[in-house]
């Protein structure tokens, strides 16, 4: 986890300690001993068969905690090769269904826009940061950056069209990340209106202090709560960060191929691409500044 630690996101670890852990555990449980000869393959699979027979885990869940074993099993056979050999090897994810669709259609992201400028106009409380709120909504919308990525953006990596070496998950560094004219114009005016000018931070409290994962949630809640005011329940917009990344992955796949959407992901591999092209008839795809 040492060695993790200096390729992998805060979640990332935290994930794949939380799965190493789990499976410790029931080695434990089933051998007495958590001492490397006695994880074998029959064990991996019994484990597997485990976790699938609680039903507790989705098999997308479960195929994620078993590319944690074998990355494990490999460097541990690399450093000590394990008596009955590598106790992955083999072994074969889940057949897992298609995971439900978790963008937005055109018309949320026209009310949504629509609500976001609306709250720029109205009259609001001094505490309140509406050019903020838009440029974080249009950022993430038109960018697919994670939460993450996108707090550790600075002042100094906006070059007007894009970002600047853009630190993705694990060691992978993106040398620009193109925003959209849409997005721009919205940026701009929060860098001109609400951002102090002293702050190292694209992103900002008001005094120029870092934002946290929870200030990026309540910005996206206000707008979606704007947009949501006049609309009967059952067509309320559930806006997250998340639901903005699949919304503009799943288009880019759609208009321009999966290898694409791959780069605008921050992916290194093919692997988890996949998860944000589904289709679904609600949602057209364009060019990247004509998706909205």
């Amino acid at each position: 986890m040492g060695i993790e630690r200096q390729a992998a996101s805060n979640n990332t670890l935290k994930a794949k300690k939380s799965d190493l852990e789990i499976f410790l555990d029931y080695l434990d449980h089933i051998t007495g001993s958590t001492h490397p000869d006695d994880w074998t393959r029959s064990v991996t699979r019994s484990f597997l068969e485990h976790l699938e027979q609680t039903g507790e885990r989705s098999p997308s869940t479960i195929n994620r905690i078993l590319a944690t074993l074998k990355h494990a099993a490999r460097w541990i056979h690399q450093d000590r090769p394990f008596l009955a050999g590598n106790p992955c090897d083999h072994i074969t994810e889940l057949r897992a269904e298609a995971p439900a669709w978790k963008g937005l259609t055109d018309i949320e992201i026209a009310r949504l826009k629509s609500a976001a400028e609306r709250r720029v106009l109205l009259k609001r409380r001094k505490t309140d940061q509406p050019f903020r709120d838009n440029a974080i909504f249009m950022v993430l919308l038109y960018t697919a950056l994670r939460v993450s990525e996108l707090l550790a953006l600075r002042r100094s990596q906006y070059e007007g069209t894009h970002f600047a070496s853009v630190r993705r998950n694990a060691r992978l560094v993106t040398p620009k990340v193109f925003v959209a004219s849409h997005a721009q114009d919205v940026l701009d005016g929060y860098l001109k209106k609400e951002r102090p000018a002293d702050s190292p931070y694209l992103f900002c409290t008001r005094t120029g202090n870092s934002l946290d994962r929870q200030a990026v949630d309540r910005s996206l809640k206000r707008i979606a709560t704007a947009a949501n005011a006049h609309l009967p329940h059952d067509e309320h917009i559930r806006l997250s960060a998340r639901v903005l990344r699949h919304t503009l992955l799943h288009k880019a796949a759609n208009e321009h191929g999966v290898e694409y959407a791959r780069e605008l992901s921050g992916h290194s591999s093919d692997r988890y691409i996949w998860r944000y092209v589904q289709s679904s008839d609600e949602v057209e795809g364009g060019a990247i500044g004509g998706y909205f």
